[in-house]
């Protein structure tokens, strides 16, 4: 492996030179016994330079220090970031009739780690650049990604993490206007000219990739990798190999905030990835430097600012994507549907839907920005694909008001919760119930049958006929009373979405009733407008943003502001930014566990 080189073309390499493995070998064997032995048996190692040894760990392998000891030394670091104070998560929200004064401070503050979403976001935004590698999808708790309990690394994550970062640096460094842009400067010929770009990466892209100055350590430490590496290479393939191990760096992969107290980079830090799922940009990197995100008044300004620009759309979408389960149309068995509900349907039907909700969700969230819009409102921006299930013509458009109000009467949901051949009253109604109600479901009985009710040889049945008569025994109505009344709702819409007046010949009865909405309602028009004035539907939105901000459940310690925030949102009118701005104003979110808010 001596005479290999690194790959940056034939002739270029002259092996790893021996100062580069020593200096990797105490950081090495140090993480390797930890790893065998337990943490326990080094008191001295900390989770900083547990996350310091990683980063000193070679950018690509070397024979001995491997994809392996990476992930060996990144679950070791995690493993002592995440020691914190378990407390008992908040089942449901009792708010009251008036604002309640905050008076409980936060909860805890769990080692984050940047989603796949997050990762492309912020490499996008800093590089404007895009490599085919992605990273392994994100584990789901409770129907959101990022939730730092299921984010342990994995080996397929470190690896993948690897060829990302080397496809990212070939990239940059291989066309030199880009290069330029990445250094900050146009000349690095001379030892001056590269110590000077160097400087001038550090106070730029190394910024913005860990989000925050460099340590003096960091500094040096990257400084000696650079001088070594030109030596045996030349510059631009040391800062190749520069930007491969800053993009494999904890400090960069992680939302690390160690000490007892945030500061003006960690805050910047939760507002850009709570807001516009990207990493924070220069003007909040400035405010943090300067001071300016000191006070709640600060963190709201900023908030405000970066709400106002159209990178908050991502946030809109990855929040109701994920709370509303609209990921679940892109599942294989969405591809297709039977030649009798849409012989049409294909996978790039299934892409079209999902990019028109998309664009539905994003739309009426910057223009719009309440809960009752996005329950509500008729506005559309169709293609070829989704005017042809909708009815209508392609472009920007209102949906007929008699088929369509909102992002429930959306081919997106619809499809993703119906079967290739059939629609499924319990699981639509399943989906309002856990999703928009907070309700958790009840397993049905051991040895019921739950699979698809069939039309009996030779007679005609609507499905709702079809599953009252499977559901009609006692073992099953009590909780089906519930999922039927509102799953009945959407029947005129068939298993592709498309709006229907019969089935099988046979008149649509979309009529339901629910415990948790008083009265019956007829069709799902009257219903998304039910649930849009449901008290109920926005303290659950309340508690699901706050989930999705702090990448965990909200806490028992965490129930007042919450219930004010949920009261506040009630009164507000379902306002969605006014929410996103007591919520980054809450004390769990300002502060950290032990900190006075």
């Amino acid at each position: 492996m001596a005479d290999e080189g690194f790959g940056f073309g034939p002739g270029r390499g002259r092996g790893r030179a021996r100062g580069r493995r020593a200096s990797r070998r105490s950081s090495g064997l140090l993480l390797a016994r930890v790893v065998r032995h337990g943490p326990t048996t080094y008191p001295n190692v900390t989770a900083r330079n547990a996350f310091s040894a990683v980063d000193a760990l070679p950018p690509r392998d070397d024979g001995q220090y491997n994809a392996s000891v990476r992930f060996a030394a990144m679950v070791m670091a995690v493993s002592l970031l995440t020691a914190c104070r378990q407390r008992e998560p908040i089942e449901t929200l009792s708010v009251p009739s008036a604002p309640m004064l905050v008076t409980q401070g936060p909860g805890p503050a769990p080692l984050r780690r940047l989603t796949k979403h997050q990762y492309e976001n912020t490499l996008r935004d800093l590089f404007d650049l895009e490599v085919p590698e992605r990273l392994p999808d994100e584990p789901v708790v409770g129907g959101f990604e990022g939730v730092a309990e299921a984010q342990l690394p994995s080996e397929l994550f470190v690896s993948r993490v690897q060829r990302s970062a080397q496809r990212y640096a070939e990239a940059l460094v291989s066309d030199p206007a880009r290069l330029e842009q990445v250094l900050g400067c146009a000349e690095w010929t001379t030892p001056s000219s590269q110590a000077a770009c160097l400087e001038r990466f550090f106070e730029t892209t190394a910024r913005r990739l860990f989000r925050r100055p460099l340590t003096d350590d960091e500094a040096s430490r990257f400084k000696a990798d650079v001088a070594r590496w030109t030596v045996d290479i030349d510059f631009v393939a040391a800062m190749q190999l520069l930007l491969e191990q800053m993009l494999q760096a904890p400090a960069f992969l992680y939302r690390p905030e160690p000490g007892s107290t945030l500061d003006g980079y960690q805050l910047a830090t939760r507002l850009s990835f709570l807001l516009w799922d990207s990493g924070p940009d220069d003007v909040v990197l400035e405010r943090a430097r300067t001071g300016g995100l000191t006070t709640r008044d600060d963190v709201r300004a900023e908030a405000t600012r970066m709400l106002a620009d159209p990178r908050a759309r991502r946030t809109m979408w990855s929040f109701h994507r994920q709370w509303l389960g609209l990921e679940r149309l892109m599942l294989d068995e969405h591809e297709v549907r039977t030649p009798e509900v849409d012989p049409q349907w294909t996978a790039a039907t299934q892409q079209a839907a999902q990019d028109e909700t998309r664009r539905f969700v994003e739309g009426v969230m910057a223009e719009e920005g309440t809960l009752g819009a996005l329950l509500m409102s008729r506005r559309a921006w169709l293609d070829v694909d989704t005017a042809r299930l909708y009815g209508t013509t392609v472009g920007t458009t209102m949906l007929d008001p008699t088929q369509r109000a909102g992002v429930l009467t959306r081919v997106a949901f619809l499809a993703s919760t119906a079967h290739r051949g059939a629609t499924s009253p319990p699981i639509r109604g399943n989906a309002i119930n856990l999703k928009l109600l907070c309700r958790m479901p009840t397993p049905p009985p051991p040895g019921i049958d739950t699979s698809p009710p069939t039309k009996p040889a030779g007679e005609k049945r609507t499905t709702r006929q079809l599953f009252e008569e499977r559901t009609r025994p006692t073992a099953c109505a009590g909780c089906h009373h519930a999922l039927n009344g509102l799953g009945f709702g959407f029947e005129h819409y068939d298993a592709a979405g498309q709006f229907r007046e019969k089935e099988d010949g046979l008149s649509i009865d979309a009529t339901g009733q629910t415990p948790a909405l008083e009265g019956s309602f007829d069709g799902a028009i009257e219903l998304s407008s039910r649930l849009a004035e449901s008290r109920e539907v926005q303290v659950c939105a309340t508690t699901m943003w706050a989930r999705y901000a702090l990448g965990r459940a909200p806490v028992a310690v965490e129930e007042a502001w919450l219930n004010a925030a949920a009261e506040r949102f009630v009164h507000s009118g379902g306002d969605v930014k006014a929410l996103l701005l007591d919520l980054v104003s809450s004390p769990s979110f300002l502060s950290l566990p032990g900190e006075t808010p």
